[in-house]
């Protein structure tokens, strides 16, 4: 089975970081990166959410780009990765490998639709 797991931080978080912990965030995120990519994934970084756009249509038909994220919050996403996993719990055990700051991951099976 497929699933995509999106992380999501929260604002600012970051940058509150000594460099010390950057550095060891560094290190998980390398180790992350190199057990995603021996399993043939690949882990998928977003621009900040000040710089999305969020493509919307209202209820009146019209169709409207809008600055910012869709969902406004001080938690966004940053990303997401997907992985073969046997089940879901194996893909809950991905996600926790790469929850290294505050924040959620969220974790979804992929369906394949024949056709």
């Amino acid at each position: 089975m497929k699933f995509m797991i999106t992380f999501n931080h929260q604002e600012g978080v970051w940058e509150g970081l000594s460099e010390e912990e950057r550095n060891r965030h560094a290190a998980q995120l390398g180790a992350l990166i190199g057990a995603l990519k021996a399993k043939g994934s690949e882990l998928v970084f977003f621009a900040p959410a000040d710089q999305a756009v969020t493509v919307r249509k209202q209820a009146d038909g019209r169709v409207e780009a809008l600055d910012g994220p869709w969902r406004p919050g001080p938690e966004q996403a940053g990303g997401y990765y997907i992985v073969e996993a046997e089940s879901l719990e194996e893909a809950i055990e991905w996600a926790r490998r790469g929850r290294f700051l505050t924040g959620s991951n969220e974790v979804r099976q992929i369906i394949d639709f024949p056709g």
